[in-house]
């Protein structure tokens, strides 16, 4: 009985075990709806032999065997004979190797794309599907590239190697079109001639229409076009083959850098080789086939997005325009183009530039997000002012005859970006950014703009303005550098620079400097003085300088220009500082000692603790000259007790914040009201004075009536307030 369970256990087994062996490989065979892969059902078509002979040849077949999931763009035989003719080759084999191998793989896109998802490719998948970015992620990788090329870095001098990655194939839908709300055949056929578009309702690939869609296969989908993908080249490759552009290309590779691609090399490169990526430093890295350098902490071809929507847009100049361009803004203070300076090169540049999705002719002036770098619209009449134009693997290439000259070049700024005398200050307003501010349309300026000299004479805080070149080829590499507490050289801050740069902006249009008048800089409670044909800073005024100034030709649409001796710089010392030394004669509140003398006679001017009284705030003096304090010292106006001097001097002081005061008072400004002073009253009240502006001068009003004349033609301004001259003393 127990063999007999034992000889039953094994028979089951083993018929159990062939039916699930039969089971199994059913599961496994090919069902009948599948048609074989994209080898197997091309070859059975009987149309694609020269295709198919040309994937052989080029090392392709395991792509479309079944190797690997693939789209695949299959031109006719009648579309590569066509191909072939063109090119004067009679059959596959006279093609060159490395010439079919780019040109077999265009036609192979990797992963599978239904004729839905090429219509309206979603990098994010379905679940996260972006309805206002229909069709607009347009371009996919293919299996074609460049060999590695050897290529001269001009920073260090070697040959360095450098990895050309797979290039990308546009597919323009229908719905690309429409949700840019332009027209597709005449916004395609701009670039690919007339009567080519025939993408309603589906798509064109590049330079060719689908006969026929998304055909099913084992390893993918096939579509069926009526002409050879000719490989497109980038934007750079495209410009290098148009000779009357050469001078934009020129300048633009004066801005080339080239960086150690460790994941390239590490996955390509030949043993103790090293791979490059060429970029342009500020500017769109147009020589790149890939417009992405990828996500963080992943591989760069995972950013889909970037590698999909993301184009290069170059409206070039032709050389005639440049040399035009050279002429009429740069001439007078170069020679030849090649000698300017890169960063007004780089202006113009970045007005020739737009990196986003690709830019068809219908948006142009009309997409108001295709702009500068400095915000504003590229604007150029795309019928009658190109003569070249290409789609490119990565964006699209517009040759223009003119130049598209940046606002800075016209506005107040333009001397300093055409003539290298005032290069250090232009290094600073474009680190600052001020060069766009000042390109405004809507405010009138007056722009002091000090010469090389005189900047490396002039003092920020307690160090020398210093400046180095750095490599004469790498932009950027240039320096403004001060010394710090322990003498070492460094970076001017760019806090520092866009204080210093703001000293020399006056908010209103200078026209002459005849007469007396001031204004107000950038910086809140800084001014410029104009007398009688001289110009003072707030520093200068205190120096007792007279300062040349003369406006620099030019028609600036915005105000007017200057160069003066000196920097126009705001002065740094404070008073309280400046008066604990007003006894000397030479101290620039010397007028005001003996009021200096009283204030440390009551306590108020304490080593590390000056005027505490008014807690670090900006504040108006209203201060008693010499004379004026001596004569009230005799006749008893003026306390001699410690703490009721201390208590009477605080009415000479006005809290700037404390009475919302947001400019300084000057004649002609109209500041003028009732404000309290330092002095306290009570709990909560004060002492107060008021201030009238009576057109051409200033008086101050005691709480009496009392008017007390402001003299002088304006006020000693520091960083910490204003010192207005009186001649009256207060009551107390």
């Amino acid at each position: 009985m127990r063999k007999l369970l034992l000889y039953t256990l094994s028979v089951f087994v083993a018929c159990f075990v062939a039916c699930s062996k039969k089971e199994l490989v059913s599961h496994y065979e090919r069902p009948d709806w599948l048609k074989g892969n994209s080898w197997e059902v091309l070859e059975d078509r009987g149309q694609f032999s020269l295709f198919l002979e040309g994937a052989q040849r080029a090392g392709f077949k395991e792509v479309l065997d079944g190797k690997t999931i693939a789209t695949v763009f299959a031109p006719s035989d009648d579309a590569f004979q066509r191909y072939l003719a063109e090119n004067n080759w009679s059959s596959i084999a006279q093609v060159p190797q490395k010439e079919l191998k780019k040109l077999i793989g265009y036609h192979l896109v990797y992963y599978a794309y239904s004729r839905d998802m090429l219509v309206n490719y979603q990098p994010n998948g379905s679940e996260a599907r972006e309805l206002n970015m229909a069709g607009l992620y347009y371009k996919h990788r293919t299996r074609s590239s460049d060999s590695i090329s050897v290529e001269l870095d001009p920073i260090t001098g070697k040959q360095q190697k450098v990895f050309n990655k797979d290039r990308f194939l546009p597919v323009l839908s229908q719905t690309h079109f429409q949700t840019k709300g332009i027209d597709a055949a005449s916004n395609y056929e701009y670039f690919f001639g007339a009567g080519t578009w025939q993408g309603d309702g589906g798509f064109n690939v590049a330079n060719a229409r689908v006969a026929e869609y998304a055909i099913p296969t084992d390893n993918g989908y096939i579509y069926i076009v009526d002409e050879v993908l000719k490989p497109l080249k980038t934007i750079h490759a495209t410009i290098a083959e148009l000779p009357d552009y050469a001078d934009f290309l020129t300048v633009y590779d004066r801005y080339r850098t080239f960086t150690y691609d460790e994941e390239t090399s590490r996955d390509y490169a030949m043993a103790g080789d090293s791979l490059y990526n060429v970029s342009h430093g500020l500017l769109p890295s147009i020589a790149s086939e890939w417009t992405t350098y990828g996500l963080s902490d992943a591989v760069a071809y995972f950013d889909l997005a970037g590698l999909t929507y993301r184009g290069f847009n170059v409206f070039a100049p032709s050389n005639q325009a440049f040399q035009s361009f050279f002429n009429t803004y740069l001439s007078a203070h170069y020679a030849s183009l090649d000698q300017v300076d890169l960063l007004p090169l780089l202006l113009v540049l970045y007005n020739h530039v737009y990196e986003g999705n690709v830019v068809f002719p219908s948006e142009i002036g009309k997409n108001p997000d295709i702009k500068t770098a400095f915000g504003t619209p590229i604007m150029f009449n795309p019928n009658s002012d190109v003569k070249q134009k290409a789609i490119a693997s990565n964006g699209a290439f517009y040759g223009l005859d003119k130049v598209l000259v940046p606002d800075m070049f016209n506005s107040v700024t333009g001397a300093a970006f055409r003539n290298p005398d005032y290069r250090i200050f232009m290094y600073m307003l474009f680190r600052t950014g001020l060069n766009q501010t000042l390109a405004s349309k809507d405010i009138d300026f007056t722009l002091f703009i000090p010469s090389n000299e005189v900047l490396l004479e002039t003092f920020i805080g307690d160090s020398q303005l210093f400046w180095t070149e750095g490599h004469p080829d790498a932009f950027g590499d240039e320096n403004i550098l001060v010394e710090n507490s322990d003498g070492v050289l460094v970076p001017l801050s760019e806090n520092q620079m866009a204080n210093f740069v703001s000293d020399h902006i006056v908010y209103d249009r200078i026209t002459s400097l005849q007469g007396k008048q001031v204004y107000r800089t950038r910086n809140s409670f800084n001014y410029v003085y104009v007398i009688d044909g001289k110009v003072h800073s707030t520093s200068t005024y205190n120096g007792v300088e007279d300062v040349a100034a003369e406006f620099i030709p030019g028609t600036w649409y915005n105000g007017a220009s200057m160069e003066t001796q000196v920097a126009m710089t705001g002065e740094t010392r404070t008073i309280k500082f400046t008066l604990i030394g007003a006894e000397s004669s030479a101290n620039v509140l010397h007028p005001y000692a003996e009021f200096s003398k009283l204030l440390a006679r009551a306590g108020l001017m304490e080593v590390g603790n000056s005027l505490s009284f008014l807690f670090g705030n900006r504040f108006l003096l209203f201060a008693p000259d010499n004379a004026t304090v001596l004569a009230g010292l005799n006749d008893g106006t003026i306390p001699t007790e410690k703490a009721a001097l201390a208590d009477y001097l605080k009415s000479y002081f006005v809290s700037v914040p404390d009475n919302a005061l947001g400019d300084y008072p000057f004649a002609g400004l109209g500041i003028q009201g009732t404000w309290d002073t330092a002095k306290r009253l009570g709990a909560t009240q004060y002492r107060q004075i008021s201030l009238a502006d009576r057109g051409n001068k200033l008086e101050l009003i005691d709480a009496d009536g009392t008017i007390i004349p402001v003299l002088g033609d304006f006020p000693q301004v520091f960083s910490d307030g204003a010192v207005y001259r009186i001649n009256k003393l207060l009551k107390r």
